[in-house]
């Protein structure tokens, strides 16, 4: 792909691909013409508020705001249901346009409306709830999780930017033109309509058929679904991973409520001009702005990459529990700005961000209904809570006695001007000024403007900061551990979005198929037309395995080839074969039991076998073949100190397949270790392979050493030990697995592919199993480094461009190292987990890979991320190379 000029320029700040830079900008652009204006809005807000009603009174907003939001949610939620995205974000845009412009007109001249700082307060709050949760959708929508981690600091830090011009113009501006602030404002909401109409025109063009069947849904099904207050709220109820993210919003809010409490409380003891107190809220936000923004564009991607979900959730929280507690040891502006300006800092570039991204593994279906719930009602919902908490502390009887020691000393005499001025219009606080003697400047500055909380001393002030940081520091804990729960749910929710496409075909074999049951029917079946000594032994073994069951017993009964393959069909079908009809020559296992077990338990039978074992196994003709496997199958039921088991050995070297797998059958039942090597050497053989891996298989922990020496001697045959090491997993012990890790730490790579095979097949059937932390890490550094080394040598192939059968192989072991790495990983990290991320990157389809590497991002750490990630991630393979040569350098210390 060509790569653009403007790629070129946004790469060198940004992690962009190319074909992203478009939309990333446009992004960029729209998050700074909401946070432009918003931050012209929110300094003359606050001014506005605090002179005209005073901090005390800061609760009652934050508690309206609340209230209000639910309307708002409920009328909202309804929209989206019934209109095109695109449609309903100009519509909020141009609804706050007009607004804007009335509120305008409201404040301009020498009108006064006592009703209009809290109305202009709420009206705000809605505005950056609607703009900002359109906006995190949209991306949302535009971004997986791994491109999303990437982007979401470059577009994010477009809206820090735009707070900062906001603020600063305000700053500038606020002291001498207040008045033209807001219209300066709806000029930036114009130019945002643009903005968000291209960035639909991008999306169209980009994704015609998703825009389609989205307009589709959106006409069939959508718009009957019932989407109103009370079925967001029940999605977010339901749902486990949205519980605990709508109580971290809840908690995130409740404590920015406190710290905004403190922040303003303090400013409104200092300043009481409104313009002036426009103009250093506004220099003050600028000033926050420029280390968040820095954060944004340059850091927030690399601190997520760096440190995870789980991690950079708690920065956020960290910080302002040390600023909490600062502020109510020294309770003074110094720490009231620090607490202030860290809140700000993090909550709109590094929590923010980092928040979003939780939405991001949801469906869509869920997850628009979440976010309206959830950031638009939740978000002002805890800050009327936290309000609600203000006020029951502030307004506690200690505080009312409080108000009451502050009337008593400041007792003065009403002035008749006051007097003249209390009518309708006159604040209820106003009614509270004293009314006996009091000292000069008192009096003087007691008019009709004052409000009750300018007359409270500063020590009554700096104990109510004192109070609510105690709450604040309560909450920060609380939210801390919600954080880590919510950050632990995500992974799993992650998890959820990936399928496990196949499992080991050994296993699902044994799940599904007993091979061994298996085998002996097939055995019986046969040997009915060759021997009814056979035929008795094998039906004796039915019956002691307990497996001679009435669809067995039907199906061996008859004579005939053609109904018995049909019968064998049945059989294995989960249904009952009903249609067999009743053998009449079925014989009675209990009998049967009873007669094969007395018999050879009489001495005169042992007397009779051993000439019979000794005239079997001299006549090695081909007709007597079928005697020779009597006696094979017979040794096999014998006691184990039997004289005559002995002669199995010769059994087992018998010329005849058949013979020597009913004489490994036998030794298999008989676990006599002195037939070990015997069964070892006879896994060279492709014939008596199977069943001699089976026989060994029962012998079970008592023969892993012999085994792992075997395994491990390099004179020995390399299938054989192979099939040794296969054994060894099939045995499945912690030895076992322990031995075959050992193994792992020569550098053997005609073996590695076996072992590694047969650690992960340890590790699928036995959970518990625990493996050697130190040597699986090696081994997974040794098999990365031989990848990159393949690649790099298959880039220089590719760049020369010679198409040789070399390229084949490096593309084979490519393939084979990458499966290694990860089958090594699932030992020492959840199992299952890294199975689901292997497969998924397999598939190769944008999103599964998306959720894969972001599952490992979550379950890995740093120093296995940065080793891992580079053979996983969706690079062109120029890139890929020269990652995998910076990877061979770091992996020379390992």
């Amino acid at each position: 792909m060509a790569k653009s000029r403007l790629y070129k320029i946004l790469s060198r700040v940004a992690d962009i691909r190319p074909g992203e830079e478009t939309i990333a900008l446009l992004l960029f652009l729209y998050f700074f013409f909401i946070m432009f204006p918003y931050y012209i809005i929110k300094p003359y807000r606050d001014a506005q508020y605090l002179v005209e009603v005073g901090s005390l009174q800061l609760p009652f907003a934050y508690l309206a705001t609340a209230l209000i939001m639910g309307f708002i949610i409920a009328f909202y939620s309804r929209l989206q249901a019934k209109l095109q995205r695109r449609v309903l974000i100009i519509l909020s845009l141009i609804f706050f346009i007009v607004t804007c412009f009335l509120s305008q007109r409201l404040f301009v001249g020498e009108r006064e409306y006592s009703w209009m700082p809290l109305v202009f307060w709420v009206w705000a709050n809605i505005f950056i709830v609607v703009l900002g949760t359109q906006f995190w959708i949209l991306v949302n929508d535009v971004f997986n999780p791994r491109e999303a981690k990437r982007l979401i600091g470059f577009f994010g830090s477009g809206g820090l930017l735009g707070g900062f011009f906001g603020a600063l113009l305000t700053g500038i501006l606020g002291e001498n033109y207040p008045d033209n602030l807001l219209l300066i404002a709806i000029g930036l909401l114009i130019l945002n309509i643009f903005v968000v109409n291209y960035i639909f025109i991008w999306k169209r063009k980009r994704n015609p058929p998703a825009d389609k069947a989205n307009n589709k849904n959106k006409k069939r099904g959508i718009r009957l679904a019932n989407v109103g207050f009370i079925d967001c709220f029940n999605t977010v109820r339901k749902n486990r991973y949205l519980t605990l993210l709508a109580i971290v919003v809840i908690l995130t809010f409740m404590v920015a409520t406190f710290i905004d409490y403190q922040f303003k409380t303090v400013i409104d003891i200092h300043e009481e001009r409104m313009d002036r107190m426009t103009a250093l809220l506004g220099y003050f936000y600028a000033a926050l702005m420029p280390f968040p923004f820095f954060i944004s564009l340059l850091m927030t991607s690399t601190i997520i990459k760096r440190f995870g979900i789980r991690l950079t959730l708690l920065v956020f929280p960290l910080v302002l529990l040390l600023c909490a507690f600062g502020i109510g040891l020294w309770p003074t502006i110094v720490f009231a700005i620090a607490i202030k300006a860290g809140d700000k800092s993090l909550s709109f570039s590094l929590n923010q961000f980092t928040r979003e991204l939780l939405y991001i593994p949801i469906s869509p279906e869920i997850k628009y209904k979440a976010k309206v719930f959830i950031d638009m009602f939740l978000n002002r919902f805890a800050k009327g809570l936290g309000a609600l908490i203000l006020m029951i502390f502030i307004f506690l009887p200690s505080g009312l006695e409080e108000r009451s020691n502050l009337l008593e000393k400041s007792n003065v005499l009403v002035k008749p001007d006051v007097l003249e001025k209390t009518d309708a219009s006159t604040r209820p606080d106003e009614l509270e000024k004293p009314n006996v003697l009091a000292k000069p400047d008192v009096l003087e500055k007691t008019d009709a403007s004052t409000r009750f909380d300018e007359l409270e001393e500063p020590d009554i002030r700096e104990k109510r900061v004192r109070i609510v940081s105690a709450i604040s520091l309560v909450f920060i804990l609380i939210w801390i551990f919600f954080n880590l729960k919510v950050s632990k749910e995500y992974t799993n929710t992650i998890k959820k979005k990936l399928e496990l496409k196949w499992d080991r075909a050994d296993r699902l074999v044994a799940e599904k198929v007993d091979v061994d049951y298996t085998k002996l029917i097939f055995d019986t079946i046969e040997s009915k037309n060759r021997s009814s000594v056979l035929y008795a032994m094998n039906l004796f073994d039915l019956i002691k395995q307990d497996k001679l069951t009435p669809e067995v017993k039907k199906l061996i009964s008859f004579k005939s080839d053609e109904v018995k393959i049909s019968s064998l069909g049945g059989l294995f079908e989960s249904g009952e074969t009903v249609w067999l009809p009743e053998s009449e020559d079925a014989q009675e296992e209990e009998v049967l039991e009873k007669d094969i077990g007395e018999i050879m338990s009489l001495d005169v039978y042992q007397e009779v076998m051993k000439d019979y074992v000794e005239k079997a196994l001299t006549d090695k003709s081909i007709e007597s073949e079928t005697t020779r496997m009597e006696v094979a199958k017979a040794l096999g039921l014998m006691d184990a100190h039997s004289l005559l088991s002995q002669k199995l050995e010769e059994l087992l070297w018998d010329e005849s397949p058949e013979v020597s797998r009913y004489a490994l059958e036998s030794v298999a039942k008989l676990k006599k270790k002195e037939y070990v090597p015997v069964l070892i050497q006879k896994l060279i053989s492709p014939i008596t392979r199977g069943d001699a891996c089976s026989a060994l298989e029962k012998y079970g922990s008592k023969i892993v050493g012999t085994l792992a020496d075997y395994m491990g001697d390099k004179e020995e045959d390399l299938e054989l030990r192979k099939r040794v090491a296969s054994i060894l997993a099939s045995i499945g012990t912690q030895d076992a697995a322990d031995f075959l890790a050992w193994e792992l730490e020569g550098d053997r790579k005609d073996m590695d592919a076996e072992l590694i095979d047969s650690l992960d097949k340890v590790r699928s059937e036995k959970p518990d199993i625990q493996f050697q932390e130190t040597i699986v890490r090696a081994k997974i550094f040794k098999e990365i480094k031989r990848y990159c080394q393949d690649l790099i040598e298959l880039y220089d192939l590719i760049s020369l461009g010679k198409k040789e059968e070399r390229e084949k192989n490096l593309q084979k072991d490519l393939s084979v190292s990458f499966m290694n790495t990860f089958r090594l990983l699932g030992l020492i990290y959840p199992h299952e987990d890294i199975i689901k991320a292997f497969q998924n990157i397999r598939t190769e389809t944008k999103d599964s890979v998306a959720y894969a590497v972001e599952l490992l991002d979550n379950i890995l750490e740093k120093e296995m991320r940065d080793v891992v990630f580079p053979l996983v991630e969706d690079l062109p393979l120029e890139e890929r190379a020269k990652r995998c040569l910076n990877l061979i350098k770091i992996l020379l210390d390992k």
